[in-house]
């Protein structure tokens, strides 16, 4: 979610692939013939570049690092979670979400530790593109964007402001801000691994399967996970 750059929506798009019921492919990508083509891009970017690096990160670096790495980014998200449900009126999800950063940022020294999933305090997971669903905005045409994977218009106007509250977007110093997110990139990457192979047997076209999965979930966090009104 709210991610400044990311490959990680990319990833993500495999990762809910990888949970989501496979139906049908959705009305809605008027554009499928150049999505297709950067989705071939992007996998090749993936194949050449990015896996490779993810891979060397997995098998040099220490697990309890990598799952230090990975509570800090989570803790950044929470925060940019913080917004998203308070532009969708959700007092409890911005309450948990508060409370989460509050607790893994001095506690859990600086997200470090994620001691508030222990608390029993859940993420809000709640992002601008969500909320613009929640006040009635359509989705828009389906879009795969270079670098940063699948999206609808709807999704790619709430990452302009998902990306001004980011946290990294406040490190002032150019190096380390793109050091940062660079690993959060190859973070989310090493995340696919235990599922992309699923991912690759259940797809005879890996472009529908990421187009419908996406679909369908964005539709489910907007809607919280309730079924549409007959």
């Amino acid at each position: 979610m709210k991610k400044s750059f990311t490959l990680t929506a990319a990833a993500a798009a495999l990762t809910l692939a990888g949970c989501a019921s496979f139906r049908a492919a959705p009305e809605g990508d008027p554009l499928e013939p150049i999505n297709r083509g950067i989705f071939s891009f992007n996998n090749t970017f993936d194949h050449y570049l990015l896996k490779p690096i993810a891979k060397g990160y997995d098998a040099v670096v220490p697990n309890p690092v990598k799952t230090g790495v990975s509570n800090v980014f989570q803790n950044m998200s929470d925060a940019q979670s913080v917004v998203g449900g308070a532009l969708q009126l959700k007092g409890a999800k911005v309450g948990d979400d508060m409370g989460r950063v509050l607790i893994n940022s001095t506690v859990g020294l600086g997200g470090v530790f994620d001691l508030a999933t222990p608390l029993g305090i859940e993420r809000g997971n709640e992002d601008v593109g969500q909320a613009l669903g929640f006040w009635g905005i359509g989705a828009g045409p389906y879009l795969v964007l270079p670098f940063l994977g699948p999206s609808n218009v709807r999704d790619l106007a709430g990452r302009a402001v998902d990306g001004q509250a980011d946290p990294l977007s406040f490190v002032s110093s150019v190096p380390v801000r793109n050091s940062l997110t660079g690993l959060r990139v190859i973070d989310g990457r090493v995340s696919l691994f235990p599922i992309e192979a699923l991912a690759n047997q259940a797809a005879l076209d890996r472009y529908t399967f990421t187009r419908s999965a996406y679909t369908q979930r964005r539709e489910s966090l907007v809607r919280d996970g309730k079924a549409p009104k007959e």
